[in-house]
């Protein structure tokens, strides 16, 4: 298992080799900026994987990379084999609601939200 040290060095070597700003990442993952400083700063422990897989968004990352740099084993991790056919717009909503959602819940989701352009679509 990395020490938290070695995660937060290779968290801010990927969020500076890509350009983004702590900020921009806070947006595309739903992070707070400053967990994400403290990250980096190692000044929080290792995330949780529910954690680790906004960051590994807001990063645009594989989550599985994400994932074995915090020293947990890739099949400790549920996979999302759904997640490939997503939008990143997608992914970050399904994350808002529920980062741990099943395929049926998703697919609940999807049809609520065919129901509402539906509905968008007569008025």
């Amino acid at each position: 298992m990395p020490t938290k040290e070695q995660f937060a060095t290779n968290i801010n070597e990927i969020r500076e080799s890509k350009g983004f700003t702590i900020r921009q990442v806070a947006t595309y993952s739903g992070l707070n900026p400053s967990t994400i400083s403290m990250l980096e700063n190692a000044k929080r422990n290792i995330p949780k994987v529910s954690t680790l897989e906004k960051l590994a968004n807001g990063l645009k990352e594989p989550v599985n990379k994400i994932i074995e740099l915090a020293g947990y084993k890739p099949e400790s991790h549920k996979s999302n084999e759904y997640e490939d056919t997503l939008t990143d717009a997608q992914k970050q909503v399904a994350y808002l609601i529920d980062p741990d959602a099943t395929q049926e819940e998703i697919d609940q989701i999807k049809q609520l939200v065919e129901i509402a352009k539906l509905s968008k679509k007569r008025l």
